[in-house]
């Protein structure tokens, strides 16, 4: 399987957007981005720790939702780096982000392939 991973500038355009649209507070923590950016890479080798399409978007959407990469808008950043969709974000995505209340990583794995958007073929 070919990945294109987001990139830094995928993802710092991505805030940008949804501060110019929900507003908040520009800013990010130097470095944090990058190290969160490059976890959905992790492996040795052959080995891929997170080998399907569906547990790297939930890494980003773990990571970027709690990592506190930003000032403000971390929950929007990762929701629109996951590519999902549906009214049910609303309620998943603040949850992911809660230590005190985050599903399990498989869970969010499932929730990301029955909300993933399709792409049409």
């Amino acid at each position: 399987m070919n990945v294109e991973y987001l990139d830094l500038q995928d993802v710092i355009d991505l805030h940008s957007l949804t501060l110019e649209r929900d507003g908040g507070l520009e800013g990010r923590e130097p470095g944090k981005l990058e190290a969160k950016l490059a976890l959905p890479m992790s492996g040795y080798g052959d080995f891929e720790k997170y080998p399907s399409i569906e547990e790297k978007a939930a890494v980003y959407l773990y990571e970027l939702s709690s990592g506190h990469c930003f000032v403000d808008g971390n929950k929007r950043t990762a929701y629109l780096s996951t590519f999902v969709e549906g009214e049910e974000v609303i309620d998943f995505v603040p949850k992911v982000a809660n230590n005190n209340i985050r599903p399990p990583f498989t869970e969010t794995v499932f929730w990301i392939l029955r909300h993933a958007y399709k792409k049409e073929e």
